[in-house]
C-alpha cells in the first residue's frame, strides 16, 4: 500500500503558541481513520493543515504524493473533499438537491452557468448510491438536518476526491438521523474507488467498522493511533480524559461511559 498521507514530526506555532505538537501520522490507501478528541485538541488545525489551508512551522507534510514546500499544490485541494455542519446553511434553500450535489463541480454554491436536465444524472445517480433517491426534486430548505448532510456528501463526491474529511458531520443531528448517515457512510466505503475517508468525531460511538484506525488527539498532541480495537480501551481512554470511564462493545461499536 502507498500513504494517502504522511506527517513526519510536524508542529504549527500561531505566535508563542504550538497548536500542533511533533505530529507523525500516516494515512494508507485503503485505510480509513477516525479522529477522536475533545475541543481545542488542535483537530480542525490538523485537517487544515492536510487541506493546505494552513501551514507548518517544521516537520515534512505529504499528501497525496505531493510534498508541502516543494512539490506544486495548486489543484491538490480539489482531490480533497469535505463534509461539516459548519457547511449545511451556505447554500440556497430554492434548490433543488440534485442541482446541490451538481454545484460540487465548480466548488461553488450555486450554479453559475447554463446546464441541461441530462446534465444532472451524475448527481442523481450520486443520490442514490448513498440512499438518498428520496431526495431527488426536493428543494434543499424542505431537508431535515440528516437529509442536507446527505446531499453534501453526495455534492462532496461528485468530483471523484480521493480524500474525503467528514468535520464532525453529525452535530446537531437527533439521534435517528445520526445513525442513519453513519449507515449511509457505510455505502460510501463500499463504492467502487471508494476515498480515504478521516472521520473527526468527540464520540467513540460514532466509529463504526468501516474506520479501520484511529488517532487519539489532545492539547495539539497525539496520544495513541493505531487499530480501533487496540486504542479503544478501558485503560487507554482513561488515560486520554484523565477520568475513570468503562467501555462497552455492542455490535462491534464502542460505548464510553464515565465510571
Amino acid at each position: 500500500m502507498s500513504a494517502v498521507l504522511k506527517l513526519t514530526d510536524v508542529s504549527l506555532n500561531r505566535g508563542p503558541k504550538e497548536i500542533l505538537k511533533h505530529i507523525t501520522w500516516t494515512v494508507e490507501k485503503g485505510e480509513n481513520w477516525a479522529i477522536l478528541g475533545l475541543n481545542g485538541s488542535g483537530k480542525s488545525t490538523l485537517l487544515k493543515l492536510v487541506m493546505a489551508e494552513m501551514w507548518r512551522s517544521s516537520g515534512d507534510v505529504e499528501v497525496l504524493g505531493t510534498k508541502f514546500g516543494q512539490d506544486e499544490i495548486v489543484g491538490l485541494r480539489q482531490k480533497i473533499a469535505i463534509v461539516g455542519s459548519f457547511i449545511a446553511e451556505r447554500f440556497n434553500p430554492a434548490s433543488k438537491a440534485e442541482n446541490l450535489v451538481y454545484t460540487g463541480k465548480f466548488n461553488a454554491s450555486m450554479i453559475y452557468k447554463a446546464f441541461r436536465d441530462e446534465d444532472l444524472d451524475e448527481a442523481r445517480a450520486l443520490l442514490r448510491l448513498i440512499g438518498g433517491e428520496a431526495l431527488i426534486g426536493r428543494t434543499y430548505g424542505t431537508l431535515s438536518q440528516g437529509e442536507k448532510q446527505l446531499v453534501l456528501i453526495a455534492r462532496s463526491l461528485i468530483l471523484h476526491p480521493e480524500i474525503l474529511i467528514l468535520d464532525e458531520a453529525t452535530n446537531g443531528l437527533d439521534l435517528f438521523a445520526k445513525e442513519n448517515l453513519l449507515e449511509k457512510l457505510h455505502d460510501v466505503a463500499t463504492m467502487l474507488e471508494a476515498p480515504t475517508m478521516l472521520y473527526i468525531t468527540h464520540h467513540p460511538d460514532e466509529i463504526r467498522e468501516d474506520f479501520h484506525k484511529i488517532l487519539l488527539l489532545k492539547n495539539g498532541e497525539i496520544t495513541a493511533q493505531g487499530p480501533v480495537s487496540e486504542i479503544l480501551t478501558t485503560e487507554t481512554l482513561t488515560d486520554f480524559y484523565q477520568k475513570p470511564i468503562q467501555i462497552e462493545k455492542f455490535e462491534k461499536r464502542y460505548f464510553v461511559i464515565p465510571a
